[in-house]
């Protein structure tokens, strides 16, 4: 296997962006908006894809570990910091929502029950251990082999249900909701919005990854046509998470099809009553693996950065910060599950603001004019750099009107303690 090829780190770049929303977020979203909304998300994409290249150029150029690299090109290491924060909250919450259709399958109302989010988080955090214990190989490894698995479980499920669609003779609604999602629609304020927000959460834009991956990237690797080939597989997902939902949507046409509760509610009430449970299996194994590969790239990141910050080896750095993110984990669950607050919620609104602004700040040598940085590319960032930029600042404004102000106030301490400590960090990577 060369994990130096194209077609390998583009299966890399491939499993980070492919996440949960392409199956419960994106589905909804081209059902409401039609054909205008894909247009528009397939430019959105385009003017994105050039800010990834410029965060794997940027550590490609010099070999720069995170930290580092924002502490010798720019004397700010706390910028470099505030991606190992915000992954470290991240990474508490999403292990145990891409861990939950794995525990769903023995527990029964696994969401608001403590014991089995326990369990969930255990589980998730142990195979993250054993796959990022071992090095970059074996994580890249795992990243390739799940979404690999994840396309192929995708597509079986598919046809498996293909199948119910000819049993049942329920093809022309099939075919009616495919149609729907296909379906010019018109051009709205709200769909600008839904669509450009999802375009940048569904990259995964501003969390650090890509600052790690540049730094293996060989020169020969064109960086361009590698964020181009994860988007298009990207994008790949999302359809064919479309066709799926419409399939679903044949058998019975007012289930949910949005977030945890198209998972726990929408998907068993109908692939149950069309007695095809196995495909329901087949999807929550789907839904892990999916999960599973954006996680890994998490810990990744916030691995390599430990170690920069502890000089401690990788065989004592990854134990050491994967079990404080899982007590984050179990502390947000308690508050959740006992203190009846969304915890989940709160921290995904400041982490979600956040991306917009982190995919800036991963795209920093653009905003500098580092000579690096190839001048097409550099004009090909601007126009990214400033939709990112006015959606950060749309997706603060929606947190004051929401009254989201716990967000609002965790977004505005992670980055106050992140950028509190450039100061010792430069004295620290200085030694």
């Amino acid at each position: 296997m060369d994990r130096l090829s194209l077609g390998y780190l583009s299966l890399i770049v491939a499993a980070y962006m492919i996440g949960l929303s392409n199956l419960w977020k994106f589905p909804a979203l081209l059902l409401k908006y039609g054909l205008g909304g894909l247009l528009f998300y397939i430019v959105i994409v385009i003017t994105m894809i050039p800010l990834i290249a410029v965060a794997m150029e940027s550590t490609k150029h010099k070999r720069h570990e995170l930290l580092e690299y924002y502490y010798e090109e720019y004397g700010k290491p706390g910028l470099g910091l505030t991606f190992f924060v915000f992954d470290v909250v991240l990474l508490s919450y999403y292990a145990l929502v891409g861990g939950w259709p794995l525990t769903a399958l023995a527990i029964k109302d696994v969401t608001s029950s403590f014991s089995g989010n326990v369990l969930t988080l255990v589980i998730v955090f142990v195979v993250l251990l054993l796959v990022l214990m071992h090095g970059k190989e074996r994580t890249f490894d795992i990243m390739v082999i799940s979404v690999a698995l994840a396309f192929i479980s995708f597509l079986t499920a598919i046809f498996l249900l293909y199948i119910k669609i000819g049993q049942y003779n329920t093809g022309d609604m099939f075919l009616k909701w495919l149609g729907e999602a296909f379906a010019w629609k018109g051009i709205s304020a709200s769909m600008i919005r839904d669509m450009s927000q999802q375009a940048a959460y569904s990259l995964s834009l501003g969390m650090g990854f890509y600052l790690v991956l540049g730094e293996f990237l060989p020169n020969r690797i064109s960086s361009i046509k590698l964020a181009t080939i994860g988007a298009l597989l990207d994008t790949a997902a999302s359809i064919l998470g479309t066709i799926l939902i419409s399939m679903v949507l044949a058998f019975s046409p007012d289930v949910p099809i949005h977030g945890t509760a198209l998972v726990f509610k929408g998907l068993p009430q109908v692939l149950k009553a069309v007695n095809a449970s196995p495909v329901l299996y087949l999807l929550y194994f789907t839904l892990f693996l999916i999960a599973l590969s954006s996680m890994i790239p998490l810990g990744e990141t916030i691995i390599r950065v430990f170690e920069e910050l502890s000089r401690r080896p990788r065989q004592t750095a990854a134990p050491i910060i994967l079990a404080s993110t899982f007590v984050l984990g179990i502390a947000s669950v308690a508050v959740m599950i006992y203190g009846g607050v969304d915890t989940i919620g709160i921290l995904d609104g400041a982490v979600t603001t956040f991306v917009l602004f982190g995919g800036i700040i991963a795209a920093w040598a653009v905003i500098t004019g580092k000579e690096y940085i190839p001048s097409s590319l550099r004009r090909a960032s601007y126009i990214g750099v400033l939709i990112v930029g006015t959606l950060g600042i749309y997706a603060l404004i929606q947190l004051i009107l929401g009254k989201n102000f716990a967000s609002l106030v965790l977004l505005l301490m992670l980055l106050g303690v992140a950028l509190g400590f450039n100061g010792y960090l430069k004295g620290l990577l200085s030694e």
